[in-house]
């Protein structure tokens, strides 16, 4: 497996014990100093139970939750070495008399290789942080402080009791005694923008943190939020929303700053919105493909990383250009009979783009842009009508390679310039290149196309964009007479487009292995089954699976 291209919390560990540690969560039922004696108050977003983990609600005690606990992470991850975790609610908010006799207690029940207490910036006096050097003698202490935002206006929205400048200070605090602090932070507050969750990394980023936690936020049943949002429903972020506005924070952290969780958790039975379709493992996966993709890492924002490009295979086709071997997928990007010749006798001439030129400027929407080729041949064209083209691909890596390869110089300058800005335009051609995954980077599209290059290679292997409900999506930006030429024709396919509206021929290239659909919008049915992706997130063999299990 890969490794991530952040400084996770597992290399962290691993780093310092020469092992992952598991964290232990306990709520202490300690309370909150935001919160009346019976609960009521608090932070908007916080429920009654003090976000307290899942695997804690049914144990009876604190010696219980610990055995669940640990129970739970042997069976799951075959953990062996745990770090105790005061999570739920506020992990100072009592006497220091009191914190030495619980904390010794628990220390006592489980050799721990650390303890990490959950707290706020306003629980955090001078004998309490003695304590805790006293305490870091014996065994590692770290401060998981939650900060949540930096902005003072939504600091007072949600409730939270202090402001910015009390974060800032904590920290100052917390490491003037040698302790380790963990900032969390909440993406997604109501009238907050990417502006202000950079400031809140760049701030604590200052201040020297330890690690980051980013929370995406979560709407809970029957807090004071749930209400709010009943009343005038605010932007929540889908997954896809959501990893963007992460992978950029991600990017503006230093590459030496762990980086704790990059997502929450609530029950599916308390949550209200955001409603996600990815697990969270997947979400992890989606997040390191899509940086690994786009060539991005930890920090590349602050130091300009140099791109390590790893060697790909490449093979001259028959009409002398050049493709790559995928690794993933175990193919070639293109026929045999070569890139070019699909491009030009397939793309260019089925679509009828040169003679549409001579009438009319076109929209085009190149989906799986790849090395480019078919881009490539539009932009080549004489013309004295412009062609916009929008081109949709996750791999901006690909497009380096491609340029690599390529001895053509014009073409190189304009796959350089793609590459490095996300676009090109000359006189005659401009070209957007949207990168992400274009289940969802097709939503953000505002105009419409006159024809769309379909090139997303072998249906068995990459199927998330010859799906019915993809071709639903594609069906919105499309203009009436608009027409798709679609790189692949089995029964499958075929049965989707049926299926989504649309009227199709095959189409094939003697003495090749070039083979196509040429579609366009039309009444038709199917009695044919075909690929499903309801929520649009399914991962590619989950959709294959899905498929042959209902066969």
């Amino acid at each position: 497996m890969q490794e991530a291209p952040y400084f996770t919390f597992k290399a962290y560990m691993k780093n310092i014990y020469n092992t992952a540690l598991h964290t232990i969560p306990i709520d202490l039922d300690l309370g909150c100093p935001n919160r009346t004696k019976d609960r009521i108050g608090g932070c908007t977003f916080c429920p009654e139970n003090g976000a307290r983990a899942a695997q804690l609600l049914d144990a009876k005690d604190v010696e219980q939750q610990i055995k669940n606990a640990i129970s739970f992470s042997k069976n799951r991850y075959n953990a062996n070495e745990f770090m105790l975790y005061i999570q739920a609610y506020t992990g100072t908010f009592t006497s220091v008399i009191n914190q030495k006799q619980i904390y010794s207690k628990l220390l006592n029940l489980y050799k721990f290789k650390a303890i990490s207490i959950g707290t706020r910036p306003d629980c955090l006096n001078t004998k309490t942080l003695e304590y805790l050097q006293e305490l870091n003698e014996q065994i590692d202490v770290y401060i998981d402080l939650g900060i949540q935002t930096l902005n003072d206006s939504t600091l007072k929205d949600i409730n939270r009791g202090h402001d910015s400048k009390c974060s800032i200070e904590a920290i100052k605090k917390i490491k003037k005694y040698n302790l380790k602090v963990f900032a969390h932070i909440i993406v997604g507050f109501e009238n907050e923008t990417r502006e202000d969750w950079l400031n809140t990394v760049e701030n604590i980023v200052k201040q020297k943190v330890d690690g980051i936690k980013i929370h995406n936020l979560h709407i809970i049943k029957n807090t004071q939020l749930h209400k709010q949002f009943e009343n005038r429903a605010f932007k929540v972020y889908n997954e896809y929303e959501y990893a963007d506005e992460l992978i950029f924070l991600i990017r503006n952290i230093p590459k030496e700053i762990p980086i704790i969780r990059t997502s929450t958790d609530t029950s599916s039975n308390d949550l209200v919105a955001p409603i996600w379709h990815m697990q969270k493992g997947q979400f992890v996966e989606y997040i390191n493909e899509t940086m690994f993709y786009q060539g991005y890492a930890q920090g590349d924002l602050l130091d300009k990383q140099t791109l390590d490009l790893k060697k790909q295979n490449s093979f001259k086709l028959e009409d002398n250009s050049v493709t790559i071997w995928d690794k993933t997928y175990k193919d070639f990007y293109h026929p045999k009979s070569g890139a070019y010749t699909q491009a030009n006798e397939l793309f260019i001439k089925q679509s009828k783009l040169e003679e549409k030129l001579q009438k009319n400027d076109l929209n085009i929407l190149d989906i799986g842009f790849g090395m480019g080729y078919n881009s490539l041949a539009t932009i080549k064209l004489p013309k004295e009508k412009k062609v916009n083209i929008t081109a949709l691909d996750k791999n901006r890596i690909i497009i380096k390679h491609s340029s690599n390869l390529n001895n053509n110089s014009d073409e190189k300058k304009i796959l350089n310039s793609i590459f490095e800005t996300l676009k090109y335009e000359d006189s005659n051609n401009s070209l957007q290149l949207l990168l992400g995954d274009a289940r969802f980077t097709i939503t953000k599209l505002e105009k419409k196309y006159d024809i769309v290059f379909l090139d997303a290679f072998l249906p068995n292997l990459n199927p998330s964009l010859l799906t019915y409900n993809f071709f639903i999506l594609l069906k919105v930006v499309l203009n009436k007479d608009a027409i798709i030429i679609c790189s692949q024709n089995n029964s499958i396919i075929k049965a989707g487009f049926a299926k989504a509206g649309f009227i199709y021929e095959d189409f094939n290239i003697n003495r090749t292995d070039i083979k196509a659909l040429i579609i366009k919008q039309g009444s038709n049915t199917t009695k044919n089954r075909y690929y499903e992706d309801p929520f649009l997130i399914y991962r590619e063999k989950q959709i294959v699976t899905n498929f042959e299990k209902n066969i």
